[in-house]
């Protein structure tokens, strides 16, 4: 349901051709190539496509960022048109929009995502790298309080209390797969009752916060869980996609030298981290996410 993550785009797709360098024209530039890093545009996508410029220039590849260039509509067909080399993306919601959007049993299951993705990719020469153990997805989240009372760490760890307990989520969730429908055919559960809030929003937080509902649908990597203590219910059915970010590589740069210091770097990103870089770039410091990325390198020693 996030739309950072769904929304495909339409009129935006116009702004393919209106990249400024194309990849390949980058290669003949130098001996090292220049490294063409896009992005979506919102801020996260922009956070972690920094990050990918800092490492790569570290290793001594010129490299040009283009962050916030429109939905995944822009972004994807770009790469697969030569006019991007690197993006970061999120494994199991790509393959679904690699398949016309339609959902794929695979992209559930990051084991089984990534050679999905690279079966797909391979046709545009493009293919994947590592993913990172941050996910970015909806997440059933609980106060610690009441996680520590009922002793709540995965989703069929609610099956006891689902039935005395409020559900509160986006005004969609009683319709949507991923939301109420989910929990009851994956999981069992039938709650008391909805609440119709925010999509992970404030009215979403001040909710659980004070009890108004007693579990509640969040992004898991947008600050709000980390910020507020929750906890974020596993989920262990696998019933949300498996959205660990990863980035996405034209074969032709994909050496071993780009693909080592891409997958130190994932290898070191988890959820709790880049939620704590989220709320620097959208909360009251308003931090520049290409600053963010930067001090977060050189505090990890990978720049």
């Amino acid at each position: 349901m996030s739309v950072k993550r769904f929304v495909l785009g339409g009129a935006a797709i116009a702004l393919v051709s209106a990249l400024s360098i194309p990849a390949s024209a980058a290669l003949a530039a130098t001996t090292k190539p220049t490294i063409i890093i896009g992005s979506t545009n919102f801020e996260e996508q922009a956070i972690v496509a920094n990050l990918y410029g800092d490492v790569l220039q570290k290793v001594g590849y010129p490299v040009k960022v283009e962050p916030s260039l429109g939905t995944r509509a822009v972004v994807v067909p770009a790469l697969e048109k030569n006019q991007l080399d690197v993006e970061p993306d999120y494994a199991g919601t790509l393959l679904d929009y690699l398949n016309s959007g339609k959902v794929v049993p695979a992209g559930n299951n990051i084991a089984t995502a990534v050679p999905a993705l690279k079966a797909k990719l391979a046709k545009y020469k493009v293919t994947v790298l590592n993913p990172a153990p941050a996910i970015d997805t909806n997440v059933f989240a609980v106060t610690k309080v009441t996680a520590d009372k009922d002793h709540l760490t995965t989703i069929s760890s609610l099956a006891p209390y689902a039935s005395k307990i409020v559900l509160g989520g986006p005004p969609e969730c009683p319709t949507f797969a991923g939301c109420e429908p989910g929990l009851k055919s994956v999981y069992g559960l039938k709650f008391a009752s909805f609440k119709s809030l925010d999509e992970a929003g404030p009215l979403s937080v001040a909710a659980l916060k004070n009890g108004e509902v007693q579990v509640v649908e969040l992004f898991s990597s947008d600050g709000n869980v980390v910020s507020n203590n929750f906890v974020a219910l596993t989920d262990n059915k696998h019933l949300e996609p498996a959205d660990h970010i990863i980035p996405v590589i034209r074969s032709s740069v994909d050496t071993p030298a780009v693909a080592k210091a891409l997958n130190a770097l994932s290898a070191k990103l988890t959820t709790a981290q880049i939620s704590k870089l989220n709320l620097l770039v959208t909360g009251p410091q308003k931090e520049a996410p290409a600053a963010v990325a930067t001090a977060w390198l050189k505090s990890e020693g990978l720049a």
